[in-house]
């Protein structure tokens, strides 16, 4: 499990090319206080630009996901 650690650069499981790098993982959601990580994309597409903030909670970041052929990955990945 990759931890979110401010100002390191991290690659989403679904593509090589989806790079963000981590603005702070301690931010809070206003309503249930859970952690989130803030991140921004070091990548662009034709719907977001680079540079693109995104939330997400601090759990999810750090999970595990199952690819279709059964194999178990970081949803996020130090690099």
């Amino acid at each position: 499990m990759s931890k979110a650690i401010a100002n390191h650069r991290y690659r989403h499981y679904k593509k090589e090319t989806m790079i963000y790098t981590v603005v702070t993982a301690d931010a809070l959601d206003c309503e249930s206080v859970k952690p989130l990580v803030v991140y921004r994309s070091e990548y662009e597409t034709p719907d977001h630009p680079k540079g693109t903030l995104w939330v997400r909670n601090r759990e999810d970041f750090e999970s595990k996901v199952t690819l279709s052929d059964g194999t178990v990955v970081d949803r996020f990945t130090e690099i």
